[in-house]
């Protein structure tokens, strides 16, 4: 289970970009897109390939110059990319990128955005609060749902199996980490607005 150990004075989003930094359906044919007018920013990931920037801010965007200009990435009507509040990349499948939030589930590209698919048809719903790539494998994913605990896909999201409860606060980001200590295949950590919790081994 997922176990709180210490409170921290870091923000949310830098106490994830921190984790991360030490490791690391159907498909969506093309159809309508629609324009989505940037907003506050609630994710980001760096591109493995070239270090350009991802950003999840009502919907999905990518920035070539450190932050300065940001270009809307073309996706689906169908994903509805207004709710994505969450983005991720890999290190180990530099091609691939995540995205995900609650009401959207998870999509999937491996070709950096040109196309998409959904991964999370095996989730109990689709209010995905938060979740992470596994450091070092690319096809393990892990998917928190308020209410329902944390979820392992080990196959890219063919199938999903609960893992366990989860914390007892809100999940705001989960994060995946290969820092020495861990027992089997690292360490999965949760930020919530009390503090972050960390799971002891049993992923």
């Amino acid at each position: 289970m997922i176990s709180r150990t210490m409170r921290v004075a870091l923000p949310t989003l830098l106490l994830a970009l921190l984790v991360a930094g030490c490791g690391s359906g159907s498909a969506g044919a093309p159809g309508r897109t629609r324009a989505v007018a940037a907003g506050p920013t609630l994710s980001l990931a760096v591109d493995a390939a070239d270090g350009s920037l991802f950003k999840a801010a009502g919907g999905l965007f990518r920035s070539t110059d450190k932050g300065q200009h940001w270009q809307a990435l073309p996706l689906p009507a169908v994903f509805q990319p207004e709710k994505f509040t969450l983005v991720a990349t890999t290190a180990a499948a530099p091609s691939r990128l995540y995205a995900a939030g609650p009401g959207a589930g998870i999509i999937r590209s491996d070709d950096r955005g040109n196309r998409w698919r959904s991964v999370s048809a095996g989730l109990p719903t689709q209010d995905v609060a938060a979740f992470t790539v596994h450091s070092f494998q690319p096809d393990m994913l892990y998917a928190g749902i308020d209410g329902q605990g944390v979820f392992r896909t080990e196959d890219g999201g063919g199938r999903w199996q609960k893992m366990d409860a989860g914390p007892p606060a809100r999940m705001v980001l989960l994060a995946h980490s290969t820092l020495a200590g861990s027992m089997n295949t690292g360490w999965l950590y949760a930020a919530t607005p009390e503090g972050p919790y960390l799971s002891m081994d049993c992923f």
